[in-house]
């Protein structure tokens, strides 16, 4: 059953060039106003590129936030100047040292986090080829990995971005992946 709601106020703080706080009064039938607070930022992109040899580009990186050294899926943030597409494309280029064989397939476009976060997560995927004279951006490393290696770091926690684990079960769920675990 919904229940009626009504938006009353509407304030953002700019945190951060990347990121905006916002606060939202809401009023329901037979309660006091309660405000709400959620995180305005860019769109996710990220993208599962497969190389020739059926190997899958990633990088490792510093992450702030979790104050570890990560290992994802090649990403970053959509500008409002180019399409989601083309941002999967870039940054597959400058973070993993691949090009794309022809336009990523999008596979989804996700909400991160319904409760407290109003941007969308794009979900690429692309057959790959290296490219030839790449050179690594500084602070990230490019590892190519196995389909087998990756499924196994998932199963035991050493690859643990939601996000990323969620566009390789879309993959898997479309059949750009192979899956197959043992008995």
């Amino acid at each position: 059953m919904p229940e009626s709601v009504r938006t009353t106020a509407i304030e953002r703080h700019a945190l951060s060039p990347w990121v905006t706080l916002v606060s939202r009064t809401l009023t329901r039938e037979g309660e006091p106003p309660q405000v709400y607070h959620s995180l305005s930022q860019a769109d996710y992109v990220s993208i599962l590129a497969v190389g020739p040899d059926g190997r899958i580009p990633l990088v490792r990186q510093y992450r702030p936030a979790v104050e570890r050294i990560t290992l994802e899926l090649p990403g970053g943030l959509l500008d409002s100047h180019e399409t989601p597409a083309a941002v999967a494309a870039r940054e597959l280029r400058e973070e993993a040292g691949f090009d794309v064989e022809e336009e990523p397939t999008l596979l989804g476009r996700l909400k991160p986090d319904t409760g407290r976060l109003e941007n969308h997560y794009w979900c690429y995927f692309a057959r790959a080829k290296r490219l030839e004279g790449w050179h690594a951006e500084r602070h990230v490393e490019r590892v190519i990995w196995s389909q087998a290696e990756l499924r196994n770091a998932i199963a035991d926690g050493s690859f643990d971005h939601a996000l990323h684990i969620a566009l390789v079960g879309l993959a898997v769920m479309r059949g750009y992946l192979e899956w197959q675990t043992p008995c």
